[in-house]
């Protein structure tokens, strides 16, 4: 007779938590009506007031994001001599 297992012990042995990019990661936690197309236009028109929403918004929005997390990043100590760019 084998015992039941629970879910998170039968996923605890195949899934594994990936994450390629911490701003997709806030994006599906916080903010998840943002990753639908109406979701965004609803953002940038009524949060930002843009009378046009385009992609080209998202850039200045996006590299602020990155710059912040890398001025971040470089001054914790991490027991590493590399150092993170803003590339």
């Amino acid at each position: 007779m084998t015992v039941p297992r629970t879910a998170a012990e039968v996923l605890g042995d195949h899934v594994t938590l990936e994450v390629e990019c911490v701003d997709r990661l806030f994006l599906n936690l916080y903010v998840p009506q943002l990753q639908r197309d109406l979701g965004v236009v609803g953002f940038f028109k009524n949060h930002r007031g843009m009378p046009i929403v385009s992609g080209a918004l998202m850039a200045p929005m996006s590299q602020g994001f990155v710059a912040a997390t890398v001025d971040y990043a470089n001054g914790r100590p991490t027991g590493s001599a590399h150092r993170l760019t803003n590339t």
